[in-house]
């Protein structure tokens, strides 16, 4: 199978692209410094000539870049998997979300990613939409979770993560492993999160342990919100099963 994949650059494409070379996969990345994205004939010439077996579509970029090569794919029988995020909802609406739950987004990132999904469905009607939450890396670095804690400390000796925020997230590695499962599922709308309930404290704290940081992580009654998705087709693995027994 060969994919052509956007977002190489950025923090969920290129687990992905390693996960579908792990598979017998290759990977086409899509360099938008050789192939422009702001010409649907431009767009649609790069597609064709690739000829992919999927297009995996992660990158940040205008709505009618996504519109214009689901377009394109879907005239040319690709299956389509657009990545959007769980920020499509507004910090007003509650959790755990369903697909069912209309997004009503606030911000101006939110309304970018709704856009991207109803340009993407409106085009191809049997592209993959998968909404997912927080990524957790394996390291420092990069537009995660991990790094954003360890930001956090080194700014202010110590992190206060509130009991009362539920958001919705999930490792890198168990994220990419999914959306290859759902390539797998009926074309659609899914949810991806791998938090079974904990709170961002509890994420905090195991993930000090599991990655052995210096980090103080101290519980405070912050932010009230839960950004949970639920999507039963779709399985992930639990946060709560990367983490050591904290008795142990």
């Amino acid at each position: 199978m060969k994919a052509l994949v956007t977002g190489m650059h950025g923090t969920v494409a290129p687990v992905l692209a390693q996960a579908l070379r792990a598979g017998g996969g290759t990977v086409a990345p899509w360099d938008r410094t050789l192939h422009p994205v702001d010409s649907p004939a431009a767009v649609r010439d790069f597609i064709q000539s690739e000829r992919p077996d999927w297009f995996c579509h992660l990158a940040m970029g205008s709505p009618d870049w996504a519109g214009w090569a689901a377009e394109t794919c879907a005239e040319n029988g690709i299956p389509f998997l657009y990545v959007s995020s769980v920020s499509v909802y507004a910090a007003a609406q509650t959790g755990p979300f369903t697909v069912r739950d209309v997004p009503v987004p606030d911000d101006d990132y939110g309304r970018y990613k709704f856009e991207c999904e109803r340009r993407v469905l409106a085009a191809h009607p049997r592209a993959h939409v998968v909404r997912i939450g927080w990524q957790i890396g394996a390291r420092t670095g990069g537009n995660q979770m991990v790094d954003h804690l360890d930001r956090t400390h080194r700014a202010h000796g110590r992190i206060d993560a509130s009991t009362r925020w539920f958001p919705g997230c999930s490792f890198l590695s168990d994220t990419a492993a999914s959306l290859l499962q759902i390539l797998r599922l009926p074309p659609g709308l899914y949810h991806l999160d791998g938090n079974p309930g904990l709170n961002f404290f509890e994420i905090a704290a195991g993930l000090n342990r599991l990655r052995g940081m210096p980090w103080t992580v101290v519980p405070v009654a912050g932010l009230v919100q839960n950004r949970r998705m639920l999507d039963p087709r779709v399985s992930v693995v639990p946060i709560s099963r990367r983490f050591p027994d904290p008795r142990s």
